[in-house]
């Protein structure tokens, strides 16, 4: 979407209803099973029609280029083109002057635009994610002056994952009674020593014997680069001999297990087989990476440089404004930059509870806290009328930047902010401005302006993304 040449609106308003833009990949769920595709007659517009074999994957509320928002009320218009029209009011000047940057090394008419910090996502995942990592700053940047047409921005892109399905949802039997999977980091390394003393197949997969019997002897991150790579490299360049090692170990553990590989282990395996079948990522995944199992308000951070590929559930997702991704499997050989994806990862080797993000109360409120060690953004969780402890009200506090809420259960959400009075940055009282108000169901998005205290009312559950200051 580009700017709109017509006038935004007035820029005294604090509570904005908004469109979001929707993203369609093969690994999104189908049709109306995807809960993209159920939030879209709130998110989008009434007038959003559903077709059961497009894969609608994420909803992406943001001021990034690839995917921007625009006022509900008036779709031509960009979230963008009204935070330019008075960035200390729709930003504040805290988060304008904060140490790194609002702006995006773009092209194009928004590339001196104060951006928000921050991508805010509802994903909908019916089949792993291509095997990915995103880089940090120094490569972001690097990335973009090679390829500017690839890598549209400069930034880093660091991540949080919030399961937000129900318990149970998901392949029950690998994640029973949960509501998300998804690989995220490297096993421990005694874990990964185990299957390639063991699987013969993944040895003969990795087509180096020299550098397998390095890291069995003496297992180390060094040693862990080497042998990934060799894995990856050979998956790109030998894509058609690989299919018969993956093939091979399908056929002789597949569901069933052997003494190395017991039957969860077995069961992941087919699974993933069963979605890129005969692709160097089953082994990939499964023989070196963590499977996190989520329940329902559960997360996971993974930071810049951290190898991941979410595999089912509904998640949200909230990440350092970038859509830079480098891919090495899941995708087709021409897509895997596998020399980029090799160097730049972490190489952390830790258990699947490392990236675990714990929640907690947000001050004295009902909402719980995902506060992940990074300047760009901070998740909050609303849930209401669940009980008589959780009541049908909540208030929250004025933040020191902006907000953004989706409602992603309840008919009828009441949201209440009181104008504040621009006293410096940020107001320092409410009172004397106008009552603003929308109602909203499933999938319905606002913006809450800096320094605003918001009133939310309903049964049901919203969940906002937010420089908090």
């Amino acid at each position: 979407m580009i700017e709109s040449d017509a006038p935004p609106p007035p820029t005294d308003k604090h509570l904005i209803r908004l469109r979001t833009s929707i993203q369609t990949y093969d690994w999104g769920k189908p049709g109306s099973t995807s809960l993209v595709a159920k939030f879209a007659p709130n998110s989008i517009g009434p007038d959003f029609e559903v077709d059961e074999n497009a894969h609608y994957a994420e909803t992406w509320m943001g001021t990034h280029p690839s995917g921007p928002l625009s006022l509900f009320s008036s779709p031509d218009t960009p979230l963008l083109s009204l935070i330019s029209s008075n960035p200390s009011h729709y930003l504040s000047t805290s988060l304008l002057t904060r140490t790194q940057p609002t702006t995006l090394a773009l092209s194009g008419p928004t590339s001196h635009s104060p951006h928000l910090p921050f991508i805010f996502k509802i994903l909908s995942v019916g089949q792993a994610l291509p095997l990915q990592a995103h880089p940090d700053r120094q490569l972001g940047e690097r990335l973009h002056k090679r390829d500017g047409e690839e890598f549209v921005d400069a930034n880093h892109k660091p991540e949080i994952a919030i399961a937000i399905g129900d318990d149970g949802s998901v392949d029950g039997g690998i994640g029973e009674g949960v509501a998300f999977l998804g690989f995220v980091g490297f096993r421990p390394l005694d874990e990964i020593k185990r299957f390639l003393e063991g699987v013969e197949e993944l040895r003969r997969a990795i087509g180096d014997e020299g550098v397998v019997k390095e890291f069995v002897e003496k297992p180390s991150q060094e040693g862990l680069k080497r042998v990934y790579g060799a894995l990856l490299t050979r998956g790109k360049e030998s894509f058609e001999e690989m299919k018969k090692d993956v093939n091979a170990l399908v056929r002789r553990v597949g569901g069933r297990g052997d003494g190395v590989v017991n039957e969860t282990e077995a069961k992941l395996l087919k699974k993933v087989n069963g979605q890129y079948e005969e692709d160097v990522g089953v082994l990939a995944t499964t023989f070196f990476m963590n499977l996190v199992k989520l329940k329902k308000g559960e997360a996971i951070y993974c930071g810049a440089d951290e190898v991941h590929a979410w595999l089912e559930g509904d998640i949200i997702e909230c990440m350092a404004i970038s859509d830079n991704v480098i891919n090495s499997a899941f995708v087709p050989p021409a897509e895997r930059d596998i020399s980029t994806f090799t160097s730049m990862l972490t190489y952390t080797s830790r258990p699947a509870s490392h990236w675990s993000l714990q929640s907690k109360p947000y001050y004295a409120t009902r909402s719980r806290m995902f506060n992940p060690p990074l300047e760009e953004f901070t998740v909050l969780w609303t849930s209401l009328g669940g009980d008589e402890e959780q009541g049908t009200r909540e208030v929250l506090p004025k933040a020191g930047g902006p907000m953004i809420g989706i409602v992603t259960k309840g008919s009828k959400i009441r949201f209440t902010v009181e104008g504040r009075r621009a006293v410096g940055d940020v107001a320092e009282g409410l009172g004397g401005g106008e009552v603003e108000v929308e109602e909203l169901g499933e999938g319905g998005v606002v913006y809450v302006v800096p320094g605003c205290e918001v009133v939310v009312e309903g049964e049901g559950e919203v969940w906002w993304a937010g420089w908090l200051g």
